[in-house]
């Protein structure tokens, strides 16, 4: 598997000139020399022109990124371990490479996906790429992925904007697919279900006829909240249900800023909170209530993808048995896929997968049938192909 720390190969021809009116230098950098090395799983003596070449664009130094990065290989793993992918009659091996786009840090730098982008597409001739996670950071970037139409199957970026852009202008945008996570909009109908039967649940003779209808909403400051939180506005009422706190917050804010929000929706007397957090900040409100424990009077039930770590146990100080939350799959047999990829991840990586490693794991797979169904790596022929399913 390609390690972070990879030399870089580069052939530099400079030619200097000198003439009176000053020096010209000419810089040539061979692209990147694509090699078994970067194909987890196939023989060790397979050649360039036998790789089919697929990227991962997102913060690879987090734990979404990170999620990303190890699914694709997985998947890349399992497809060449049997065998690789045969296309009109030669057989070809998955290669997985990679460029931090940076796109968890809270101090956003939109520039350093951009350049991530150029160079996975220019420098290591990408076919096929996937990943993503912060809205605002992929939608600048794939800007660039789709200026070179290649195809990207988006795995942790929600924003309901990304799959409208391939229905206002398909020529441009018919590259992108989206595996993970459902959009916004269909978040916000998942999780209203799931805090009506909650509602009721709690507001039953069980739990001594308590009326439970008071909501707080905690949530980022980020575009992929804002179609979640007007969803939960506009249909909590239908089902009985008040929202009494509203508290967005920037993915910037400290432990003590967190305490303080938390403060706040205890101060208005919710009884549920709706936690909408992709981050950092997981950790910090499971902490700050397990600070505030026994005064405060609510539970948290909603979305926070920190809570998806084995670890978080340990992060949220013991607080995370009061928490419930949404996740994309666990060790069930959801698929008959489900529990092998769970079972294969736990023993190569000796954790949980977070949501964006199985956006990842099955987006390689993905891009492998389309290859095995259509017998080209063509990208339109590509999208054409996946757009039958």
């Amino acid at each position: 598997m390609e390690q972070l720390t990879k030399r870089i190969l580069a052939i530099v021809l400079i030619a200097v000139i000198g003439v009176a009116v000053g020096i010209t230098v000419w810089v040539f950098v061979a692209p990147y020399a694509w090699s078994a090395a970067d194909c987890p799983g196939a023989p060790s003596n397979i050649t360039e022109d036998q790789i089919i070449r697929m990227g991962v664009l997102g913060g690879i130094y987090d734990i979404q990124g990170e999620g990303q990065v190890e699914g694709a290989e997985l998947a890349a793993y399992e497809i060449n371990q049997a065998g690789g992918i045969e296309v009109n009659g030669k057989t070809y091996y998955v290669g997985i490479t990679f460029e931090d786009t940076d796109e968890s840090n809270p101090n956003l730098i939109t520039t350093t996906g951009v350049a991530a982008a150029e160079r996975i597409i220019n420098y290591k001739r990408a076919q096929f790429l996937t990943g993503g996670f912060r809205t605002e950071a992929l939608q600048v970037y794939l800007e660039t992925v789709m200026d070179a139409r290649i195809p990207f199957i988006g795995t942790g970026a929600a924003t309901d904007s990304f799959c409208q852009n391939v229905l206002d202008d398909y020529d441009r945008y018919k590259y992108w697919f989206r595996n993970m996570p459902i959009n916004s909009s269909a978040l916000g109908g998942e999780i209203i279900k799931f805090l009506a039967t909650y509602m009721s649940l709690l507001s039953s003779e069980s739990y001594a006829n308590r009326t439970i209808n008071k909501f707080g909403i905690l949530y980022e400051d980020l575009e992929w909240t804002e179609p979640l939180v007007a969803a939960l506005e506009a249909y909590l009422p239908l089902y009985g249900g008040s929202i009494v706190a509203k508290r967005p917050y920037p993915i910037t804010a400290t432990q003590t800023d967190m305490d303080g929000y938390m403060d706040q929706i205890q101060a208005n007397d919710t009884q549920i909170l709706i936690p909408v957090i992709s981050a950092q900040g997981g950790i910090l409100m499971m902490k700050s209530y397990e600070s505030g424990l026994p005064g405060y009077g609510f539970v948290p039930i909603g979305i926070d993808v920190q809570s998806q770590l084995d670890t978080f146990w340990d992060d949220s100080l013991g607080a995370c048995k009061y928490e419930t939350v949404l996740q994309s799959l666990y060790r069930t047999n959801k698929t008959d896929l489900s529990i092998p990829f769970w079972d294969a991840y736990v023993a190569e990586y000796n954790k949980d997968p977070l949501y964006t490693a199985v956006g990842s794991y099955d987006a390689i797979n993905l891009y492998a049938w389309a290859i095995n169904q259509s017998q080209s790596f063509n990208a339109d022929t590509i999208v054409s192909t996946m757009e039958t399913l």
